[in-house]
Order: structure tokens, then sequence, then C-alpha cells
């Protein structure tokens, strides 16, 4: 996910600061300063939905984050809906090493086993705590335990251990709330953004993975395949996302979509970077010829222009409202188009 736009968000903004700001601080006071570090804008937008879908007024506290000199903010650290998604960030670091100790170098494995042991408390905590609520931990766990074997059997179906593993942990949030008339919904939801987070993470390491000689579906798959079911599970998304009945800030959670349809643009296209770049490049220069087109770039303002002889004319252009192009009248507007005329660029 990408965060939203301060303009665009306006009073809103706030609430989204309090939530990532919030996870990281609970992530600190329950799995100690260096965790941190674990905090993520997926993780932050479940907490926020959450929030958001909760039937009792949310408590938010003021306090600091980062930056205990800074002024206090209002931010919510102990919200149920935080408390799951700071437990959550906690076991996916630790599924991600169990992963390094099997598929990376030799560096890399060692790291991992001895990132294993270092976050152990931190981990047996957070599976307490997700416990505690009846979260189906096991259930999770086997999905992703999968991974490997839909990967060599169906790899246009790698995305789907993910994509129910998330599922899981974000209809989780109606048995917290308790609004069990939401839970189809945000199954729904957390399903596509799985599914999304799988495809990203694919693409962006696609280069890497061939260097390592590691699986990746896109070695092997029709990008064209792919493009359709991310394009798919993008709609899905807008469309779950559609069906929960928010208690507040669904105007914020729409901006996030929003920006995230737009921060994301390439990769929902599947573009390279190249292919952005050439994007750009002929964007570019779509706009120089428009400018190349105006007929302000073949007079400085002080000498009249044909209008006749403006390719423009009748499109909208400058050569519309600085020249009086009425029958048999191919020469300049009335008005001096220097002495306080709206139409001229050089006043």
């Amino acid at each position: 996910m990408a965060s939203p736009c301060v303009r665009c968000t306006r009073d809103a903004f706030p609430a989204w600061r309090g939530t990532f700001c919030g996870l990281a601080r609970c992530l600190g006071r329950e799995y100690g300063n260096v965790s941190r570090l674990l905090v993520n804008r997926d993780a932050a937008f479940i907490g926020l939905v959450g929030i958001a879908l909760d039937p009792s007024e949310p408590h938010w506290k003021k306090a600091t984050c980062c930056n205990p000199l800074a002024n206090p903010f209002p931010l919510s650290d102990d919200h149920p809906a935080i408390l799951h998604a700071a437990a959550v960030s906690v076991c996916g670091l630790a599924a991600k090493l169990a992963d390094d100790t099997h598929d990376e170098g030799f560096l890399r494995r060692g790291l991992a086993r001895i990132g294993r042991v270092l976050t152990g408390p931190a981990v047996d905590r957070a599976v307490a705590t997700l416990n505690s609520t009846s979260f189906p931990t096991a259930k999770v766990l086997e999905a992703l335990e999968g991974q490997e074997k839909i990967e060599a059997t169906d790899p246009l179906r790698a995305d789907q251990p993910v994509a129910e593993a998330y599922g899981t942990i974000t209809s989780h949030l109606a048995e917290i709330l308790d609004i069990p008339r939401q839970r189809p919904a945000l199954q729904g939801l957390g399903s596509a953004l799985g599914s999304l987070v799988y495809w990203r993470d694919a693409w962006q390491d696609r280069r890497e993975d061939q260097a390592r000689g590691r699986f990746n579906p896109f070695a092997t798959q029709d990008h064209d395949e792919i493009r359709n079911r991310i394009a798919t599970t993008w709609g899905n998304f807008g469309s779950a996302l559609g069906e929960l009945s928010f208690s507040r800030h669904g105007d914020l959670i729409t901006q996030i979509q929003t920006a995230t349809g737009h921060s994301h643009k390439g990769f929902l296209q599947l573009q390279t970077v190249e292919e952005a770049r050439e994007k750009a490049e002929r964007k570019r220069q779509k706009k120089e010829r428009e400018r190349g087109n105006s007929c302000w770039n073949s007079c400085d303002c002080l000498q009249c222009c044909d209008c006749g002889s403006c390719p423009r004319v009748g499109k909208g252009s400058c050569c519309d409202k600085a020249c009086d192009c009425g029958p048999g009248d191919t020469g300049c507007i009335d008005c001096n188009p220097c002495d306080g005329c709206d139409c001229c660029s050089c006043h």
C-alpha cells in the first residue's frame, strides 16, 4: 500500500499518521525497540481498516513516535487491530527468516539462523498474542509451508498461499472487533492484498532471483497472463473495500487506494524501468510538440500574429484568444496583447 496524499485527505491524514506511528510504538513496546523497524504500510493499512470498522470510538492518545522531542500528536498504539497487526508483522519476520535458512546462500543462511535465535522471544510473544484471540496460527503456517509445492506444480497460482494467509489475517478483524457480518468482505480484501503483495515482490525481485537461480514466476509464465491476474485482483481489492461498512475514515481509505493505484501503476501494468522511461519520454516529446504548435512561438506579443497560419485555430489554442478570427479578419485582437490582456502571457 502507499501513503495517502496529505493535501487530498486534509483533516483525515492525521489518522493515517496516528495509525502508522501507533504501530511502530506498539512494536517497540511489545517486542523491543528494534522491532520498530518492522513497521510497514501493509500492516498499518490492516490496522487502519480495523480502526475504521470498529463500532466503538477508538482511543487516540497524544504521544510522539521516533523523535521524543517532537510535539505530541494523536496516535493509537493499543487498539486491538494495531496489536493484531504488530503481532502479525513479527510472525511475518519469523516466516521470512525460516524461508531464508533454506533458500539463500551460505552467509545468508547463517545470518537467518542467528536471526531466528535472536528474535525467538519476540516471536513466542507474538504467537501467544495471536493465540489469545483464537487466531488460527497453525492454518496460516500450513498455507505458507505449501508455497514451494504450488510454485513447482502451478506457477501461475504461486500467489495462492500468501493470498490465503492474508485473507485469514485480515478476516480475523471480524473476530477481534465482534463484527461477523464484515468477515466475507474482509476475507476478500485480505486475499486480494496478499496476492498483490506476492506479485509485487516477485516483479521487483525477478532479476535478483534469476541471478541467484531461484524460482520466480515471471521467468516461466507468460507476462500477459500474470498481468490479467493482477488486474483482476486489483479489481477484487476495490470491490471488497466497497462492501465494507466503515464507521469512520472511509474517505482516507479510499484515498489510500487511489494513491496505491497511482504510485504502483508501473507494477500493476508490469512496466519495466526501461518501458516507464520510454513512456515518460514520449509524454515529454508530445508536450513539446504541442507547445511548438502554439502561435505564441511565432510572435512575441509585440507583433501581430497571423491566425491563418496557426494550425491550432479553433482547437482551444491561444490563437483563439489573442487574435480576432472573425470573417475576413486575421489580425490581432482589438486590445493590445501586452497591455493588460488576460490571454497574453507576457504582461
